[in-house]
């Protein structure tokens, strides 16, 4: 159900299949306070329940190399879980954003701020938000939009690569498509 090459015009997918990649999806979060735990685990896909499969993909604008960075690049991470599960790590994420607009502290850096965002129309059930901050001082904006779709999560992670101290949006293609391939399968 994820998305491959030539799924939306424009765009390159590739499966992430290095270290960085075998590093997602877990819950590793060691964030202070604790509250903010399902948040600070999304910066790498992670939620608990840890998922039962797991696929991170980058998706970028055709052309683009790490040379020569074009557009909105955008890590899409699906998360298969058992039906509570997949309801459970929406609801641990509301209640995460409800309760750490103030941000929090972990091994990924200092998030001064939460922002969420409105989002309506995606799957059975969806959250964004944008967190502020990072490692080192840095004041970058990390913006997340996480669905659910039946038992499965998907989040959607954008990086501007030729602005990326602004805050970027999913390009709407990118979602759905992925959203739709998801679909069809649960059917």
């Amino acid at each position: 159900m994820a998305l491959s090459d030539g799924d939306v015009d424009g765009r390159s997918v590739r499966r992430m299949n290095n270290g960085l990649a075998a590093a997602m999806g877990k819950d590793s979060s060691i964030a202070d306070p604790a509250r903010c735990r399902p948040l600070d685990n999304m910066l790498a896909y992670g939620s608990k329940p840890a998922p039962k499969a797991f696929v991170p993909l980058s998706v970028d604008m055709k052309g683009s190399t790490f040379a020569d960075p074009k557009g909105t690049s955008v890590v899409v991470a699906l998360s298969s879980h058992d039906q509570a599960g997949a309801k459970q790590v929406l609801a641990q994420l509301r209640t995460a954003l409800a309760k750490c607009g103030s941000g929090f502290e972990s091994v990924n850096g200092t998030y001064d701020e939460v922002d969420e965002r409105p989002v309506s129309g995606l799957g059975d059930e969806a959250v964004s938000y944008v967190m502020w901050g990072g490692v080192q001082g840095e004041n970058a904006g990390a913006s997340f939009t996480v669905v659910r779709s039946g038992a499965t999560v998907v989040t959607f992670n954008a990086i501007n690569l030729e602005k990326p101290w602004e805050v970027a949006k999913p390009d709407p293609a990118v979602v759905k498509a992925q959203l739709a391939k998801v679909e069809k399968a649960a059917r």
